[in-house]
Parts: C-alpha cells; sequence; structure tokens
C-alpha cells in the first residue's frame, strides 16, 4: 500500500470518528427510585418535557413484569392522557424479528422501562441484541430513557436487586405453588438482594428504593452497604421511593415528591427508617477503612460530579442460582395461566353443581 494510499485511509477514518463523536447525542434520563414513581401524571409530564415534543411516542418495554397487559396499562395510562401515543415490544418469551425490533425503537421518543425482575429483563434484551439498538439510538437522537426500580437499575452498570425474590418469578415454583397462602408468605420472605448486571448507560452501580424494607424485611440501605462492602471497586447512587435522578445531558438534578418520606433529615444526614424526606446519596467503600462513604447528592449539578465509573467490577455468584430459578425458557408467564384458568372457572362451577345435584337426588332416593 502506497503512502499516498495509507493516508487516504486515516483521514477518512478520523473524519468519520469526527463525525460520530460531534453528532453523539445528549443523555436524557428519569431515573426514579420506585415505579410507582414513573406512572404519575406529574412524573410522567416531566419525562414528557425531557422529550421536547408535545405529542411523543412512547415505547414500553414491559419484560420485568412479563409483559403483563394489565400492569402495562397501569404504567402507561397517565402518558397517553397528556397526549402520547403507545407503543410495546414484548417479548418476555416470544422473539421478534430484527425489522420489528428496529422499528419499534427508531420510532420511540420516550423508552418506558417497567419495574419487576431485573435480571430477566436484562438477559432478554442482550439475547435479543435489543441493548445494542438503545445504545445506538441514545447514540444519534434525543431519546429519552425512563423507569423506576427495575427501570432504573437496567440503566446502570449493576444494582441492588430482589430478583431473587420468588413472587417476582415468571411462573413461581416449589412451595409457592402451594395452595396454603401462609405456606406462600413463609417462603416469598427468605429471599436475599443480589447484584444483577445492567446495560451499562449509566456508568454507575445504583440502589433504587434505597428508604424501605420489603417484604423479606430487610433494610435496603443496610444491605446495599454491605453489598458495596462486596464490590468496593465500584462507586453508586443510591435514589428513595419518592426522589428521581433526572439526566439532561452533561446536567442533572433531583426530584423530591412532597408528602411522601424518605432517607434525608432536615440537617441533610441519613434518617434510617424513611424518617426523613426523599433524596438521592452517593455512596462508595473507603478501600483503606473498609467503611462506607454516604454524601447526599445536590438538587441540581453536572453529573460527572455524581456518576463515577468503576475501577473494577466483580459479579455477583448468586446471578447464576437467580437464572436457574427463574429461567428464560421460553414458555408463557404465570399470569397467562391465571388468566386462563379465570376463564375456564364457571365450567368448573357447572361441574361442581352437576355432582352435588346427583348426590343430593341419590340421598333423596
Amino acid at each position: 500500500m502506497s503512502h499516498a494510499s495509507f493516508a487516504a485511509i486515516l483521514l477518512l477514518y478520523l473524519l468519520s470518528l469526527f463525525h460520530c463523536i460531534t453528532t453523539s447525542q445528549a443523555l436524557s434520563v428519569y431515573a426514579a427510585g420506585r415505579g410507582l414513581m414513573t406512572e404519575s401524571t406529574k412524573s410522567a409530564s416531566e419525562v414528557i418535557a425531557l422529550s421536547g415534543k408535545t405529542n411523543p411516542t412512547l415505547l414500553y418495554l414491559g419484560t420485568a413484569r412479563y409483559d403483563n397487559p394489565q400492569g402495562a396499562q397501569i404504567d402507561t395510562q397517565n402518558y397517553a392522557a397528556l397526549g402520547c401515543s403507545i407503543t410495546a415490544l414484548n417479548v418476555s418469551w416470544t422473539d421478534p424479528s430484527e425489522a420489528e425490533t428496529t422499528e419499534a425503537i427508531e420510532s420511540a421518543d420516550i423508552i418506558l422501562i417497567a419495574g419487576g425482575n431485573t435480571l430477566f429483563a436484562v438477559d432478554r434484551w442482550i439475547k435479543l441484541g435489543i441493548d445494542l439498538h438503545i445504545q445506538r439510538a441514545i447514540q444519534t437522537r434525543n431519546l429519552v430513557l425512563a423507569g423506576g426500580s427495575a427501570g432504573f437499575i437496567s440503566l446502570c452498570n449493576g444494582g441492588h436487586s430482589d430478583s431473587m425474590e420468588p413472587h417476582s418469578y415468571k411462573n413461581p415454583v416449589g412451595p409457592l405453588l402451594n395452595s396454603n397462602s401462609n405456606v406462600r408468605d413463609a417462603v416469598d420472605r427468605t429471599w436475599e438482594y443480589i447484584r444483577v448486571p445492567g446495560l451499562g448507560i449509566i456508568d454507575s452501580m445504583c440502589c433504587p428504593h434505597y428508604d424501605v424494607r420489603q417484604n423479606n424485611g430487610v433494610s435496603r440501605a443496610d444491605d446495599f452497604t454491605n453489598m458495596m462492602k462486596r464490590h468496593v471497586g465500584e462507586y453508586a447512587i443510591a435514589v428513595d421511593e419518592w426522589a428521581a435522578l433526572v439526566i439532561n445531558g452533561d446536567d442533572y438534578h433531583v426530584i423530591s415528591r412532597e408528602n411522601h418520606t424518605g432517607s434525608v433529615a432536615i440537617d441533610g444526614s441519613f434518617a434510617a427508617n424513611s424518617t426523613g424526606i426523599p433524596g438521592i446519596w452517593s455512596i462508595s467503600i473507603d478501600g483503606n477503612t473498609g467503611q462506607m462513604i454516604r454524601t447526599l447528592v445536590p438538587e441540581s449539578g453536572k453529573v460527572e460530579d455524581i456518576i463515577r465509573p468503576p475501577r473494577w467490577v466483580v459479579d455477583d455468584p448468586m446471578v447464576w442460582i437467580a437464572r436457574k430459578q427463574n429461567p428464560d425458557d421460553g414458555q408463557p408467564a404465570d399470569w397467562m395461566k391465571v388468566q386462563s384458568g379465570r376463564g375456564v372457572q364457571p365450567l368448573h362451577y357447572i361441574i361442581l353443581f352437576a355432582i352435588f345435584a346427583i348426590i343430593g337426588a341419590i340421598i333423596i332416593l
């Protein structure tokens, strides 16, 4: 190859690289501590404002709750009321074509990500290449990514997750099939939190629901401290249930809902058991002392001041077990069976009535 040819190729490469850099779009994210935050009319209006459009198209990804239509209706109804056109990409046990995936994501102004089982959802998206479609989209245009709980974790490098809660499985197994509700409830309270991987769009670890205890009775704030000590190479942001982190390019601001509790005391210190107001914390572990460093995130500022990429990442060994317990097996979700079961209940009653009628007739005879 001549020097002139090499120089021409190098110039074309540099020009294409420059084009990619100059056309890259600013990140737009609405990350809430719980799903109910993103369902509310107030949050819906805030998410829509990020899109810069009056009547944007919203793509709903309900994979984390296995594309349950009732959940989809609840999550999107306020967006529809505010003028959004609602579409959905259902991929919990069916594989859309490349063309279907491309059309769904390319036509969206907002992607609303459901809460639920983070691990299952992220695994499905990576398997189907949906993560790559999203990454390409946010590099070329203003695409708003919104979600709470699992919808928040999925956008980060990883997060403190309840993906081992049996009730969140697509098809709960074993004792959870027991007809005795007391048995089911007892088993459902024995699960532990795990660190699950996300898509890495927000280059940080995270913890939603930071100020609460879930049905296993364990404080997420306390458990997250222990988790961070097992993952000291990472930095994290922790968001209370009624707070949200809004990223708009290089800037961010914190939303703290009035008339709700959280982990921020009046003096800005940490308030245990959700006895303060909603807020967001920056968390890391001191590599020398092993002590947690927890700093209240200011109401607004630069993203680079609160989002710090990891020094290294250690995978959680429990993720392998979680995948085995809630496999991507191509089977329809449990809600489908429940729905189908409800559809045949009248027949059950007819059969029972007939049996009792026959028994009554025999007794009379």
